[in-house]
């Protein structure tokens, strides 16, 4: 009977703590995540013109390196090549642009539980 009783608190025991267990988002979540940031937001070096872009389109998101999952404040690190295009602003008139680039995410799920993206680092790719 105390056995019994042992294992069934043991079993509770996993039970509960692998419920309150997160785990990293997909590679397709990830991606999406930082497509949906550079859409609204993309980096001023990236557009060429410190007074902004618009019209992004993003043509290639490849992940190049995953850190670590923090558990605890839920977040990730992500290092990945961006392609795509978008209008600069020249002053006077919007000019085409096209970027390939290395950026540093910081991947992280939100109160309501949705993956967001937010800008570490931007580089421009060798």
């Amino acid at each position: 009977m105390i056995k019994r009783g042992v294992v069934t608190f043991l079993c509770l025991v996993l039970i509960f703590s692998l419920a309150g267990c997160s785990k990293a988002p997909s590679d397709k979540v990830i991606k999406s995540a930082i497509e949906g940031l550079l859409l609204q937001q993309l980096p001023l070096s990236w557009g060429s013109s410190l007074l902004g872009s618009r019209n992004t389109n993003i043509e290639l998101i490849e992940i190049r390196e995953k850190g670590k999952f923090h558990d605890k404040e839920k977040y990730l690190l992500v290092k990945a090549r961006v392609k795509g295009s978008c209008e600069a602003n020249m002053i006077l008139k919007w000019e085409a642009h096209n970027f390939d680039n290395i950026g540093e995410f910081k991947i992280h799920q939100d109160d309501y539980g949705k993956w967001r993206a937010e800008t570490v680092t931007s580089e421009a790719s060798s």
